[in-house]
């Protein structure tokens, strides 16, 4: 089972790591290389305009511009975030966490979904989500019994 879990740093691998990343950027290389990019971010207008794209170096060394999302998300694709959790741990803090994990791995049930479906204008929202688990879990099948009290 994977699941997104956050990378924890002590305060000394925090401090090298910025101590490691200040020394690289400013390299005479990686100035040159942002020198670079936003010289051409301001030949075309882009510069601290706001509009969420990059220009990057394609591998014919040329420069083109895309989403800031998509360029930056490219060079981490072998990293990820998702890991693989171990369940060895019985402390109550991860027995809680494998516990949630584990409820929202479950699908709501084919009946409960339909349901929502049907009794929804937007099918896949919070309200119509929460009510097809209340749904799947029993609590309003079937008819009520008994009718008004006298």
């Amino acid at each position: 089972m994977d699941v997104l879990v956050k990378r924890i740093q002590s305060p000394e691998a925090k401090r090298h790591k910025v101590e490691y990343d200040t020394k690289y950027e400013s390299s005479p290389k990686r100035v040159k290389y942002r020198e670079e990019l936003n010289q051409e971010r301001r030949k075309r207008g882009m510069y601290g305009d706001g509009s969420h794209r990059d220009i990057s170096h394609t591998q014919g060394d040329k420069l083109t511009v895309e989403d800031e999302h998509d360029n930056r998300a490219r060079h981490f694709k072998d990293k990820g975030t998702l890991r693989p959790v171990q369940k060895s741990c019985d402390c109550e803090h991860c027995t809680g966490m494998h516990a949630a994990i584990d409820l929202l791995e479950k699908k709501l049930c084919p009946a409960g979904k339909a349901a929502a479906k049907r009794k929804f204008k937007v099918y896949p929202s919070a309200y119509a989500n929460g009510w097809a688990v209340q749904y799947c879990r029993g609590k309003f099948r079937g008819k009520k019994k008994g009718g008004k009290k006298k």
